[in-house]
């Protein structure tokens, strides 16, 4: 049984190189020891493989690209709070099946990427780092470019269309938004506390909630995954204070996009989303999946097909 401790975990951030599309091969065993454990693609004949660290900031960025031959586009994907890259195997291979090169990164303060564990003081941070890798993509992987993101990772999505403005130049062709972050459950509670927990506490103790209906996935995020922190950064709430704040009080957009939410959402006040999202995304593309929880990328397979077919691409 393959296992990736700690220990491993700080060994490979060490050992890890810069992320180079032109060196496809991964030589690490560290790094094979990574995409086992987290039953990710391996290189092979049908997929390059390119993992290492992209500069953002002078942070490094942990970066894994998957490239089939004759790509028709690249797929960027954007993991959720508390999440990372290693976690998305399902959808690298969907994406993968649909002919697309993937590339995916974990977030600061996630995975195997610089910054405190789950910090944030802004989600602008995450948006440059955002642009960062839109940037890459435009440079060295196939077009069109198509952006997906879960829960948080939707979020970062958003805020980053409505901050661009026009679709002039606007670098995606579609983008597919997993259960994305707004209200989580009980918010306004958490809201008006929230002044007073800043005064006392710098983190809270994470709750690890029953977000898919795949019990063998709640069980690895719980106690096999190495790489989920176990507190939360109060900052991160501020930062996500400010997120409703700012999408609220946005324009909105009329770029064409896709929702996918689950109806038995443990997570998020998902009503209140979705109403928040028509008010505000005029060509939005609703798609309410029937028992589906909040991670939908890690749903049990039946409802991931259906999630899944939901794509647009």
């Amino acid at each position: 049984m393959v296992t990736f401790k700690t220990s491993q975990v700080n060994q490979l951030k060490r050992q890890l190189g810069v992320f180079d599309p032109d060196s496809s091969t991964v030589h690490n065993p560290l790094l094979r020891n990574y995409l086992e454990f987290y039953k990710l693609p391996s290189a092979s004949s049908q997929n390059c493989v390119t993992i290492g660290n992209l500069e953002v900031n002078q942070k490094p960025i942990f970066t894994a690209a998957w490239q089939p031959p004759h790509a028709l586009g690249t797929a960027l994907v954007v993991h959720g709070y508390m999440d990372h890259l290693g976690l998305y195997g399902h959808l690298i291979n969907f994406l993968l099946s649909r002919k697309l090169a993937v590339v995916c990164f974990d977030l600061p303060g996630h995975g195997l990427s610089a910054g405190e564990s789950g910090y944030i003081d802004d989600f602008v941070e995450y948006t440059n780092v955002l642009e960062r890798l839109i940037e890459l993509c435009q440079q060295q992987f196939p077009t069109p470019l198509y952006g997906l993101g879960q829960s948080m990772g939707g979020a970062i999505l958003l805020k980053h269309l409505i901050n661009h403005g026009s679709h002039t130049q606007y670098p995606f062709k579609s983008l597919n938004l997993f259960a994305p972050l707004l209200h989580p459950k009980a918010w306004r509670t958490v809201r008006r506390f929230l002044p007073l927990v800043k005064l006392f506490k710098k983190s809270v103790k994470r709750e690890f909630r029953p977000s898919s209906y795949d019990l063998t996935f709640l069980d690895f995020l719980r106690t096999q995954d190495p790489l989920q922190p176990l507190t939360i950064p109060v900052a991160w709430l501020s930062a996500a204070d400010n997120w409703v704040q700012e999408l609220e009080s946005s324009r909105g957009s009329d770029f064409p996009l896709t929702i996918i939410q689950g109806d038995a959402d443990k997570t998020l006040d998902w009503r209140y989303n979705v109403k928040a999202f028509t008010d505000k995304l005029t060509n939005l593309n609703l798609c309410m999946i029937d028992r589906a929880n909040h991670h939908m990328v890690n749903e049990i397979e039946s409802l991931r097909r259906d999630i899944f077919q939901r794509i647009q691409l």
